[in-house]
């Protein structure tokens, strides 16, 4: 079985950590929202809404502060 079966195996088996990977895969998408006047809690509630992350807002900010916010203060 290759790498990515297995995480796609795990994956089904246990969502921990899945809200960080959805967030990784959009973030450049999240950023540029962000940097265009929409608020983190608009984006979050869209993609909630869509059913493609499954993680309550609070975890959400903290993803922006750690990956979009403190990548933009270097």
């Amino acid at each position: 079985m290759g790498l990515l079966e297995e995480l796609n195996a795990a994956k089904k088996k246990s969502s921990l950590g899945s809200g960080k990977v959805v967030f990784l895969k959009h973030m450049e998408e999240i950023e540029e929202a962000l940097n265009q006047g929409y608020t983190a809690m608009d984006v979050w509630s869209l993609l909630h809404k869509k059913g493609e992350l499954q993680i309550k807002y609070n975890q959400f900010s903290v993803y922006v502060r750690k990956y979009i916010k403190e990548k933009n203060d270097v």
